[in-house]
């Protein structure tokens, strides 16, 4: 149940994989590709198979504290961890029968991403960790997962492109490093095109990276769709794109595309106020890519259905095995567009970097890459919405 206590009390037995035939097996130290991750909070510590073999594709567990508050015990927690180790190490899988990548987090909360005082700190030990896995194992895939390729910690990766290139001893090591947010973009707009009849949406978060890249394939390819954006700041100038800062018109749009975590008060706020105005809701759907998924407060509409999306399933047994899905906070057998496009990558041996602005022609390409290797989108049921004129 709690391996950590085996390992305290000595009471942990080894295994030893057997094999009928050994040479099936990949070398103890094979490792082509790492995906660069760090702890989501004190819910994201839990699922760690050290802790619980039950929870590791547990959602993020929530306890009655308030959220910085957890961060801040976590914070505290992974402070001690750093005087004994500066990474968490998950087990291996294998890539279409090749290539072996695995999982490695950084000792870094959700603390050391909001202040920028730390970032310089983040940065440097990613380096650190691309270093010593490139001396260990030779590996020279990375992929950056979520908070670690924000744009305020390193431009999307291209700091860390740029650090790379400068650095005395990893300069020559044709070093690759990956964000895999061409995949989430394009995993994200297949999503909502695919909804059945839609032609309008209302977007929050569409400014950011995903989003800009989103709305701009929208455009290009659904010319007939409105979207309406949650924000001051008007970043794209089109006929099909308007923007708003009352966050209760989301209720006037059966579907509501959330790229961008909102406190939760501020959706009880707005769902009060409607109810106030005696406002008729629209919505049914609130599909939220955000990484980590925090439930809203539906109690006021309990008709409106919040789902993760964002999030692929893996059918193909021969592609992936092993460990790829777990401490994610995911259902077994998905994965994170992100990491299946570092993955794809890996797999494909690509020589360049993926950092900084999406390409919204590679988000097609992409696309069609993921489809052959047996991902898919989450099947969404939009059936139980009765009027279907503007769906």
């Amino acid at each position: 149940f709690m391996p950590f206590w085996d390992f305290i009390m000595g009471t942990h037995r080894e295994y030893t994989k057997t094999d009928d035939k050994p040479s099936a097996l990949k070398p103890q130290k094979q490792q082509d590709f790492v995906f660069i991750g760090h702890n989501g909070g004190l819910g994201h510590l839990l699922t760690c198979p050290e802790f619980s073999v039950y929870n590791v594709y547990d959602a993020y567990r929530r306890t009655f504290l308030p959220l910085q508050v957890e961060f801040i015990i976590v914070h505290f927690f992974c402070q001690i961890c750093r005087l004994f180790t500066k990474c968490y190490t998950l087990s291996r899988y294998l890539i279409n029968g090749e290539k072996v990548g695995r999982i490695i987090c950084i000792l870094r909360t959700p603390i050391d991403y909001i202040y920028p005082r730390y970032y310089k700190g983040v940065n440097e030990e990613i380096i650190k960790l691309i270093k010593d896995q490139y001396e260990d194992c030779g590996t020279r895939y990375y992929g950056l997962g979520n908070l670690n390729k924000m744009k305020q910690l390193n431009d999307g990766g291209r700091l860390i492109s740029k650090m790379i290139k400068e650095d005395p001893f990893l300069a020559d090591k044709n070093i690759r490093i990956w964000t895999g947010d061409t995949m989430t973009a394009a995993s994200v707009y297949n999503q909502i095109v695919e909804i059945p009849n839609i032609d309008e949406v209302f977007y929050i978060g569409a400014n950011g990276k995903i989003g800009n890249a989103v709305c701009e394939l929208i455009i290009k390819r659904q010319p007939h769709m409105k979207i309406k954006v949650f924000s001051s700041y008007q970043s794209m100038n089109h006929p099909n794109v308007t923007y708003t800062t009352d966050l209760t018109e989301m209720l006037k749009y059966k579907v509501v595309v959330a790229g961008k975590i909102i406190p939760g008060h501020k959706y009880s706020k707005a769902f009060s106020q409607a109810k106030k105005m005696s406002m008729v809701n629209q919505t049914r759907f609130i599909l939220d890519y955000t990484v980590p998924f925090i439930p809203i407060d539906r109690k006021m509409f309990p008709e409106i259905q919040h789902i993760p999306i964002g999030l692929l399933q893996v059918t193909s047994k021969a592609f992936l095995r092993g460990h790829f899905d777990i401490c994610m906070s995911h259902d077994q057998n998905h994965i994170y567009p992100c990491h299946a496009g570092c993955i794809i990558n890996a797999s494909e041996g690509r020589e360049t970097d993926e950092t900084g602005d999406i390409d919204v022609v590679e988000m097609e390409r992409m696309w069609k890459k993921a489809l052959s290797y047996g991902f898919q989108n989450r099947f969404i049921d939009y059936s139980g919405v009765k009027d279907k004129k503007k769906m």
